[in-house]
C-alpha cells in the first residue's frame, strides 16, 4: 500500500466526514453540551419532583376509632418531615379513594383469623403510594409504641430489650475509592455507547452514503487499490470514534467532578486525589484504542452492505442494541471480570474499566482484554478488507439484502434465501425462542421444550414461503442414494468419538458450563423413553436440520465457497446451542453434517446423522447398564491416554471412511 495515498484519501474523507452536521453534531454538541445539560437538568428535576412531594399535604383516612393511633398521625400533621396531612373520617374511605378525595387511607380486617391493619392506596398515583409509606411509617410507629408499652409493664427496660446492641458502621473505602465505585458503574456504559454513536454516523457516510451520492465508482476510477481506499475510511471512522469518546469522557468528568465536589460541600468529607486514577486510565485508554479499532471495522462491515443511508441505519440498529446491551454489565452487581469473561468483546472493556477505577489490577486479565480486543480489531479489519475486495458487495448485487423488505410483488420466485435473509431468520429464531420458548417451557414443561423445536421449524418455512423461495432448493428436499446415508453413519460414529473428547477437555476448563449442561439434561428426561426420545432426537432430527443444514447453509453456500460455508454453518450451530462446553462439539458435528448435507445436495443424510448423535446420548441415559457391557467408554467416568489415542484414531478413520464412500461417485438422485 502506498501510505502517500492513504494520506490522502484520508484527508479527504475527514473533510467529507466533518462536513456532514450530524457528525459534527453527535461528535461535539451531544458530548460537551447536550450530556451535561440533562444531566444537571435531570437532577434539579429530580430534586425538585422530591421537594414537591415532600411539601405536599396527603390526604388520609380512617374508618375506625383508635385514639392512640389518631394522636400518631396528629402529631405527623405538625410538618416535622416537611409534608403536612390531613386525617378524614369517613364511612366509605374506598369510593373516597376512587373520586381523588382520599389519597390513601387504613381499615381493619380480619386475615386468618387476626385483626390486620391493611393499608388502601392507588400504585398508578404517585402521591397515593406516597401516602402509603406515610402511613406504613406511622403504623411501625404505633407497633414499637405498643411493644414499648408492654415491654415496660412486664417491668424490663424496653430501650435494652429492642436494642441490646449498640451498631455502628466504619467505612475503610477511601475517598478516591468510593468515587470510582460511582463512576465505574456509568463510565463503561457511556463510553462504549459514545464509542459506537461516534463511528455509525462516519461509518454509514463513508459506504452506505458515497454508495448512495454515486461517488463511489468515481474514487474507484482513480490510480487506487481497493486496499488503500478502504484503508483510508476505516482510519477515519475510527480518528472520529476515538475523538467522539475522548469528548464524552471529558464532558462526562466534568460533570462527575462538579456532582462529586457538591456532594463533598454537604458531607464534609475531604476531596480526592485525581492522581491516583492515572495508571488506570492509561491501561483503559490502551484497551479502549484497540476496541475502537474493532468497533469501527464492525460499523463498517455492516454498513457497507447497505445501498442507502436509511437501509444502513436500519442495518446498524441491531448492532447498537447488542452493543448497548452488553455495555450494561458494569451496572450488573456480582459479575466479575474472570479470564473467560476477558474474552467476550464490549462486556471485558466495560468490567475491565470498571475494575481499574476502584484499582483492582491483576495484569493477567488486563493483558487477556487488551490481547483479545487486538485480535477481534485485527480480525475485523481483515473481514473489512476482505468486503472491500469484493466487487459484488461494493456494487450490490443484492447477495446480502433483506429482501422481506421489499414489495412481495417485485421478489422472484424460486432461489435461495439471501445472507441478509440468513442473519435476519437467526435473529427471529433466537429471540423467539427466547421469549416465547421461555414462556412456553414455564407454562408446560417437558411439552414446551417440544414446542420450542417447532419456532426452529416454523420461522425460516414461513419466511421462505413469504419471499417466494424454493422449498427444494432452500430446504434441500431431495432424495438421494444409499451410500449417502452409508457414508453419513461412518461419519456421525467417528464424530462422536472425536466429540467425547473435545467435550471432556472443554468441561474441564469451563466446569460451570458443564454443570449447565448437565443440569438441562436432565431438565429435558421426560416420563418414558419415548417421550424423551421425542423432544431431545426427533424433533432437533428435524427442526434444526430444516434450519441450519438448509436455510442457514444454503444461503451461506450461495455466496461462499463450500468449505467457508461449511465452517459458518457449524460455528452458528454451535452457538445457537448457547453452552460453551456443548459449542465445540455441537459445533463439529455441524460441519461434518454440512459436508455430507453438500455431497448428497440433501437434508435426509444429515436428519439421520443428528437423530442418532441424539439418541445415543437418549439411551444412555436411560439404559447406562446395557451402554456400559456393549460400548463401556460410552459411560466411563475415567478414561486413560491410551483410550483417548484409540478413539481419536479410530474416529478418524471411520470419519476418512465415510467421506470416501460419500466421494466414491454422485449420490443424488438424477
Amino acid at each position: 500500500m502506498n501510505f502517500k495515498i492513504i494520506k490522502a484519501l484520508y484527508k479527504k474523507e475527514i473533510l467529507d466526514v466533518l462536513r456532514d452536521k450530524k457528525t459534527v453534531l453527535m461528535m461535539l454538541v451531544v458530548p460537551l453540551v447536550l450530556y451535561p445539560l440533562l444531566i444537571v437538568f435531570g437532577l434539579q428535576l429530580m430534586t425538585k419532583i422530591s421537594t414537591d412531594m415532600e411539601e405536599q399535604n396527603y390526604k388520609i383516612g380512617m374508618d375506625f376509632e383508635e385514639k392512640k393511633l389518631t394522636g400518631l398521625f396528629e402529631a405527623e400533621d405538625k410538618d416535622v418531615e416537611g409534608y403536612s396531612i390531613s386525617l378524614v373520617k369517613t364511612d366509605e374511605p374506598k369510593d373516597a379513594l376512587a373520586k381523588g378525595e382520599l389519597d390513601a387511607y387504613v381499615t381493619k380486617e380480619v386475615v386468618d383469623g387476626e385483626e390486620t391493619f391493611v393499608v388502601c392506596y392507588l400504585s398508578a398515583d404517585t402521591n397515593s403510594s406516597y401516602a402509603a409509606d406515610i402511613i406504613i411509617e406511622v403504623l411501625n410507629e404505633y407497633s414499637l409504641s405498643i411493644t414499648t408499652d408492654l415491654i415496660e409493664d412486664a417491668g424490663l427496660d424496653a430501650e435494652y430489650v429492642l436494642n441490646p446492641i449498640s451498631l455502628a458502621a466504619r467505612d475503610y473505602s477511601s475517598n478516591e475509592e468510593s468515587a470510582g465505585n460511582i463512576m465505574g458503574s456509568l463510565v463503561p456504559f457511556m463510553l462504549v455507547t459514545s464509542l459506537l454513536m461516534g463511528t455509525m454516523y462516519p461509518a454509514i457516510d463513508t459506504t452506505a452514503g458515497e454508495r448512495e451520492r454515486g461517488t463511489l465508482e468515481t474514487v474507484l476510477t482513480l490510480p487506487v487499490t481497493n486496499q488503500e481506499l478502504f484503508f483510508s475510511k476505516f482510519l477515519t471512522v475510527a480518528t472520529i470514534g476515538i475523538a467522539s469518546a475522548i469528548l464524552n469522557i471529558i464532558s462526562m468528568g466534568g460533570v462527575g467532578v462538579y456532582m462529586y465536589k457538591t456532594m463533598l460541600g454537604f458531607s464534609g468529607r475531604n476531596g480526592i486525589d485525581m492522581g491516583q486514577f492515572v495508571p488506570g486510565i492509561i491501561i483503559c485508554g490502551l484497551c479502549v484504542l484497540a476496541f475502537a479499532v474493532f468497533i469501527s471495522a464492525i460499523s463498517m462491515c455492516v454498513c457497507v452492505f447497505a445501498k442507502s443511508y436509511k437501509e444502513a441505519n436500519n442495518y446498524i440498529t441491531p448492532l447498537t442494541l447488542v452493543v448497548m446491551f452488553a455495555s450494561m454489565v458494569s451496572i450488573v452487581p456480582n459479575v466479575e471480570l474472570t479470564s473467560n469473561m476477558a474474552l467476550v468483546p464490549v462486556v471485558n472493556i466495560c468490567l475491565l474499566i470498571r475494575d481499574l477505577l476502584v484499582f483492582k489490577f491483576n495484569i493477567t486479565v488486563i493483558m487477556l482484554v487488551l490481547v483479545s480486543n487486538i485480535i477481534y480489531g485485527m480480525l475485523a479489519v481483515v473481514l473489512l478488507g476482505r468486503i472491500y475486495n469484493s466487487e459484488a458487495i461494493l456494487f450490490g448485487d443484492g447477495s446480502a439484502s433483506v429482501q422481506i423488505f421489499e414489495k412481495r410483488s417485485n421478489m422472484i420466485k424460486g432461489g435461495v434465501p439471501t445472507l441478509g435473509d440468513m442473519w435476519l431468520v437467526l435473529a427471529i429464531s433466537l429471540v423467539a425462542m427466547i421469549y416465547v420458548g421461555g414462556a412456553v417451557q414455564i407454562e408446560f414443561g417437558y411439552y414446551g421444550v417440544l414446542g420450542t423445536q417447532f419456532i426452529i421449524l416454523f420461522v425460516p418455512i414461513l419466511y421462505a414461503l413469504y419471499t417466494k423461495k424454493s422449498l427444494v432448493e432452500t430446504f434441500r428436499l431431495r432424495m438421494c442414494k444409499a451410500n449417502a446415508f452409508v457414508g453419513g453413519l461412518l461419519m456421525i460414529a467417528g464424530t462422536i468419538l472425536l466429540g467425547m473428547i473435545v467435550t471432556g477437555i472443554a468441561g474441564m476448563i469451563f466446569k460451570n458450563s458443564a454443570t449447565e449442561l448437565t443440569e438441562s439434561m436432565e431438565y429435558l428426561l421426560g416420563d418414558s423413553f419415548i417421550k424423551t426420545l421425542l423432544v431431545v432426537a426427533v424433533a432437533p432430527a428435524i427442526c434444526e436440520e430444516l434450519m441450519f443444514r438448509g436455510f442457514v447453509f444454503s444461503s451461506l453456500e450461495k455466496k461462499c465457497s463450500y468449505k467457508k460455508a461449511i465452517v459458518i454453518g457449524g460455528v452458528l450451530f454451535g452457538a445457537y446451542h448457547m453452552n460453551i462446553v456443548q459449542f465445540f462439539t455441537t459445533a463439529f458435528i455441524g460441519m461434518v453434517i454440512c459436508y455430507v448435507s453438500y455431497r448428497s445436495k440433501s437434508i435426509f443424510p444429515g436428519m439421520l446423522m443428528h437423530f442418532l448423535n441424539n439418541a445415543l446420548s437418549c439411551f444412555t441415559m436411560y439404559y447406562p447398564d446395557t451402554v456400559k457391557k456393549v460400548a463401556p467408554i460410552l459411560v466411563s467416568e475415567t478414561v486413560t491416554l491410551n483410550d483417548m489415542v484409540l478413539m481419536v484414531l479410530v474416529g478418524l478413520a471411520l470419519i476418512y471412511s465415510g467421506a470416501y464412500i460419500l466421494n466414491m461417485k454422485k449420490v443424488e438422485k438424477n
